[in-house]
């Protein structure tokens, strides 16, 4: 064949195969966080990555190209705005695989800290392809407002029965009536044991490892398919492994946990460096509310009895990581594993078996926790006063067990049987956390409330000059919207207070959260402020007053930076100054630089820049070349001096600190000032 046909006949099976891959998995969502996104699909041949995606799906304005050649495509999307809807879609340079539309979405997530509302759904123990799984699913879809859901827990066993990849690919991606949810929702894993029976292979017994395994060597299809922060992208902090890690959404404080990092010869080398972790994550954490998951609960008589002897991961998570834990005041702690649902009462110290638990010092709230009968938990919002912990076991988002003793001494609610399948619900809202279980028939079954009482209020004393009213708000931290004020100024109940001078003296307020009931005192004074000036000299304006802490404004507006007791300005205006504090705005004046004489161009001497930073000029007429100089601090000290050599003199002030100075040439009476900057 001819050089030329056979290039062509190359040039047509690279067009054919190029034009006929197809999509065999997702597109799914990975670690999202304010302004980054992951986008994970498969495709049945090797090809490269491309994203399209914008905030309008009829008009995807961006993309992104990754020239690779892979069937497992992974691209991350950067500088995105927080709190936003985008559309996306996937394929490669020369087609899409996906076309632009509504079910291709995503919502980065709000910035970390920022008191939003807070949607969290988990499952566990789901991946078996049946009809429950499905069901499971379904009920929360009808569930109100469920999408807007910004969290989605996976708490292990996400496929049965051994992890592998086809069983992902069945049980999960394919699953008709399950996988349309995977297009706009991310999901935040945990392994469990059935997942890691494709982690470890040969080297288990009865689920768990022969001997550790180093962390790092934990590989497998639960691993490939799944892209989690490892380097504390998302908040919390870095554990540079995707066994477990961290992540903030709001004011919400997330940890992912792996009870499969126990081994059967007890090393405990895995579980002391995930505990390792645990300490440094948590010991930043700001954030009100904390929830860890995990799929073998520290409790539980469902399918699993924490009590059994063969139980070994369930009680090394109970008895080494769980006290870690509580140490912190983790408020939620969220399991799989046992296929039923359990749900504790608000406990803490209990760390052996279910005999051992003592009422009496280990239970901290023996109620149901139901808001709506006035049972709700509370907590202080201090995580070095450890005030409870609520457990939940929610591994029947698919499984189920015949019949479950379910009789747990530290449990409030359970439910089991051929017929309990279900979910577990979280909204979260400042000091609020409602957790519910969420039967696969559309029922609420169980639901519980913790508040937190962490409201702080800061009011800093005020200064009131002449007859000017000045506003008072409290700075508030933590607590809820519903607040009630009780000021001890003419009984007002507003949120902020105006005041006079005729009002001086000590008052408070007292500031009550109704939803927790808590109720904060804050005491401030009223003073009678002094009167600031302005008076100009030369370039230069400056503070009059007994003032310590200044701001300089320009035609009312704060001038960033401007907190000394003097201004040069650089621009025409009305300049105006204030105390820090409160105390008195001066009269404003008229200033206009660019019509200002330069410093005193009249006597034959003109500095520049004035203010300056490493170098003045001092220009003089010729009389004065030959003439020494020398430059005085603020409390009169020399601190450099010269001779004038030239028309034009260049003086280093890098040696200097920031302050005002004054130049004097010999035979000159006039001292001339500048600004050191």
């Amino acid at each position: 064949m001819h050089l030329r046909s056979i290039s062509f006949v190359i040039i047509c099976l690279i067009s054919f195969l190029s034009n006929s891959q197809t999509l065999t998995r997702g597109p799914y969502l990975q670690s999202p966080t304010e302004n980054t996104i992951v986008i994970k699909w498969r495709t049945s041949a090797n090809t490269n990555s491309k994203v399209f995606f914008g905030s309008d799906s009829t008009n995807l304005s961006q993309s992104i190209v990754l020239n690779n050649s892979t069937k497992e495509h992974t691209v991350k999307l950067s500088n995105l705005t927080p709190s936003t809807f985008y559309y996306y879609s996937v394929g490669n340079n020369s087609t899409s695989f996906t076309a632009p539309s509504a079910r291709y979405r995503f919502k980065t997530n709000p910035i970390p800290g920022s008191q939003v509302p807070t949607r969290v759904w988990a499952i566990g123990d789901f991946g078996k392809g049946n009809a429950e799984q499905v069901a499971v699913k379904n009920s929360y879809m009808q569930y109100d407002d469920s999408l807007n859901t910004d969290v989605w827990i996976w708490l292990g066993d996400n496929v049965y029965n051994d992890g592998t990849d086809q069983e992902y690919q069945t049980k999960l991606f394919e699953l008709n009536g399950f996988s349309d949810v995977f297009n706009w929702l991310p999901f935040w894993p945990s392994p469990g044991n059935h997942d890691y029976n494709s982690v470890w292979e040969e080297s288990a017994f009865l689920g768990i490892p022969y001997s550790n395994i180093a962390l790092e060597d934990h590989q497998g299809p639960y691993y490939d398919l799944v892209h989690v922060p490892t380097e504390a992208e998302a908040g919390g902090f870095h554990s540079q492994l995707e066994l477990f890690y961290s992540f903030d959404y709001g004011d919400v404080h997330f940890l992912s946990l792996n009870s499969e990092v126990f081994d059967f010869a007890q090393t405990s080398q895995g579980i002391d460096r995930m505990k390792q972790w645990i300490e440094q994550d948590l010991i930043q954490n700001t954030r009100t509310f904390t929830v860890a998951y995990f799929h073998q609960p520290p409790y539980s008589k469902g399918s699993h009895d924490s009590d059994d002897a063969i139980e070994l991961v369930m009680k090394a998570m109970r008895e080494r990581v769980v006290p870690l834990l509580e140490s912190y005041d983790i408020d939620l702690v969220i399991c799989g594993h046992s296929h039923v649902f359990e749900r504790s009462k608000l406990v803490h110290g209990h760390y052996g078996n279910s005999q051992s638990f003592d009422p009496s010092t280990m239970l901290k709230d023996g109620s149901n926790g139901n808001f709506n009968q006035g049972n709700a938990y509370h907590k202080d919002g201090l995580p070095n006063t450890p005030d409870g912990t609520v457990y939940v076991v929610c591994g029947n988002s698919g499984s189920k067990e015949d019949a479950p003793s379910l009789n747990h001494p530290i449990m409030e609610f359970v439910d089991g049987g051929i017929e309990a399948c279900g979910s577990f619900v979280m909204d979260i809202y400042k000091n609020r956390l409602d957790g519910k279980y969420l039967h696969m028939n559309g029922t609420v079954m169980d639901e519980f409330t913790i508040l937190k009482s962490n409201l702080t209020v800061e009011i800093p004393d005020v200064s009131v000059c002449g007859q000017e009213s000045v506003t008072i708000t409290p700075t508030i931290s933590g607590g809820s919207d519903n607040l009630h004020y009780a000021w001890s100024i003419n009984n007002q109940t507003t949120s902020s207070i105006s005041i006079t001078n005729q009002l001086l003296g000590n008052h408070q307020v007292v500031i009550t959260d109704s939803l927790t009931g808590q109720v904060v005192t804050q005491s401030f004074s009223v003073l009678q402020g002094n009167d600031l000036t302005i008076t100009a000299q030369n370039d230069t304006l400056y503070a009059q007053g007994s003032a310590n802490n200044y701001q300089w404004y320009l035609n009312g507006q704060p001038i960033s930076g401007a907190n000394s007791a003097f201004f040069v300005p650089q621009q025409a205006g009305n300049y105006s100054v204030s105390s820090f504090y409160g105390s008195c705005m001066s009269e404003s004046i008229y200033v206009n630089p660019q019509l200002a004489i330069p410093v005193n161009e009249a006597s034959g001497i003109v500095l520049y820049p004035n203010p300056a930073s490493d170098e003045l000029t001092i220009e003089v007429i010729e009389s004065f070349i030959g003439k020494t100089y020398q430059i005085y601090s603020s409390s009169g000290e020399v601190v450099n001096k010269g001779k004038l050599d030239s028309i034009k003199n260049q003086i280093s002030l890098t040696k200097l600190p920031t302050g005002i100075y004054s130049l004097q040439v010999l035979g000159q009476k006039e001292n001339l000032r500048f600004v050191k900057k």
